[in-house]
């Protein structure tokens, strides 16, 4: 399960990172983000159907991970 918690890690914080680089028209890390955001969509998928509604708690938590570190390393990097 500890699968499922660093994929949907890795795609929320994607996500989230995404989310902040077209806010802030960061056009070149938009564009290498989305290629990784794919990546981690295919391994949560299937983590989910590996899994199923087991998954939840690790992919809650994994997502409370990605979300937050998204925030910090963002401003660290485009601050």
């Amino acid at each position: 399960m500890i699968y499922a918690t660093m994929a949907t890690a890795a795609l929320v914080f994607l996500r989230a990172f995404q989310q902040q680089n077209v806010a802030g028209g960061h056009y070149a890390a938009a564009a290498i983000t989305s290629y990784l955001m794919a990546a981690a969509e295919i391994g949560m998928v299937l983590s989910v159907i590996e899994f199923g509604w087991a998954a939840v708690p690790w992919i809650g938590t994994g997502g409370a991970i990605g979300v937050t570190g998204a925030m910090v390393l963002h401003r660290r990097v485009f601050g």
